[in-house]
Formats: structure tokens, sequence, C-alpha cells
């Protein structure tokens, strides 16, 4: 449900005004129309309410929720999914542009003497700039 109304529906303010950031919204010229209609139902976007808020499939969604910002929605969505109990880490590795499972001791490692280098290249980058 969280990827339903958030990926492929989501909506947020900008300005005051509601915008579509969503796929399925913004490639669908009648379910945009709509959406941005008096229609709809809005409710402000809460990952806890909206991960059980049933969706619509076969037609346009009665229940829009809205964040207050596209920021607001990431951070939302962040923080919701801190809260998720899983029985691993993941950790991004930007060079690969890949996530790592961490779910040895020696990945987990492998990802903290990265972290060192480049903590020890940005302490470095800080000196010289002072």
């Amino acid at each position: 449900q969280l990827y339903w109304f958030t990926v492929e529906f989501g909506l947020c303010k900008q300005n005051g005004l509601i915008k579509a950031y969503g796929a399925g919204l913004l490639s669908s010229y009648g379910e945009l129309m709509y959406a941005l209609s008096n229609k709809p139902e809005y409710k402000p976007f809460d990952p806890e309410v909206t991960a059980v808020h049933p969706y619509q499939d076969q037609a346009f969604q009665p229940v829009y929720f809205i964040a207050e910002n596209f920021e607001d929605a990431k951070v939302k969505l962040q923080n919701y999914a801190m809260k998720i109990k899983k029985p691993f880490a993941l950790c991004y590795d930007p060079f690969t542009n890949s996530i790592e499972i961490m779910n040895t001791p020696q990945k987990v490692k492998k990802a903290l003497c990265q972290m060192k280098e480049e903590l020890k290249n940005l302490c470095l980058a800080l000196e010289n700039l002072s």
C-alpha cells in the first residue's frame, strides 16, 4: 500500500498547491484530473495509516494521501522503514550503485573500513579548507 499511495499515486503540496509525483497519476491524464479535482477524499500522508489503507486497482482511487511536501514524504517513509524489524542490515555502495546485505561479520567490517577511509579523506579536505 505504501508503494501504491506514494510511488504510483503520490500527492504532495508545493507552494500551497497539490501536486502529483506518483507515476500512476503522471501517466494517466484521467486519473490525474480526478485526483486534483474535489471528488476524492484527501488524507494527510502518514505511513502508519497509509500502509494499511486498501487501494483500488480497477477504478480511480477514492482516497489520496497528501504529504506536506516531497521532502516530508521522503523523511516519513525513511523513518517508517527504519522501524521495520528485519534480520539483516543494508549498506549502499555509491561506487557500484548497488546495495550490499550486511549479513556476515566480514561484510560489516569491510563497510566500516571503507567508511573509515572516507572519513579520513573528509577530515583532510576540511583541514585543507581551514
